[in-house]
């Protein structure tokens, strides 16, 4: 398996450690969020200047003095960003209708035992995320390249202009 990043939203350093252990057994490495900011659409910023391949999050963020939950940085995630791939962490009862297809809930007590299950999720994601990358990134090279081409075409129409 391709070795991930991840970045966990957390406000627990004990949890963060425990979760951390489970991920690492699969090759997988997380960073922590240290230090919630006030501003919920910080969190992608970050996540992107971190240059994570997805987002753990944890459902509980109460030990920090922030006004959201991890439902509340889903969606804010998911309203930068429709494919970046979540995972959200919870131990209580979770409404399906905040995920989207690029999201996973998992109940924390759970973790461990599924951490397969997840990976083998999370790999599959993160492949077909590269793959949407890559072919965007192939469009947005055709479509330089053609702007290039077409300045060549007009420098060199208006030189033609110029000899004749």
């Amino acid at each position: 398996m391709d070795k991930y990043l991840g970045l966990f939203i957390d406000d627990d350093e004990a949890n963060f450690r425990t979760i951390k252990r489970i991920f690492k057994t699969r090759g997988i490495e997380l960073l922590p969020y240290e230090d919630l900011p006030e501003d919920i659409n910080q969190i992608y910023i970050n996540a992107l200047n971190k240059n994570a391949d997805f987002i753990v999050i944890d459902y509980d963020l109460g030990k920090q003095a922030v006004k959201y939950t991890g439902i509340d940085v889903l969606k804010a995630v998911r309203e930068q960003d429709s494919e970046i791939y979540l995972i959200y962490l919870t131990n209580k009862a979770f409404v399906e209708e905040h995920l989207g297809d690029f999201d996973q809930a998992i109940y924390k007590k759970n973790l461990a035992k599924d951490i397969d299950k997840i990976v083998s999720r999370l790999g599959r994601a993160l492949s077909r995320d590269l793959s949407i990358k890559n072919e965007r990134e192939l469009e947005r090279r055709y479509e330089l390249q053609k702007e290039y081409l077409d300045t060549q075409i007009e420098l060199l129409k208006m030189q033609l202009e110029k000899r004749g």
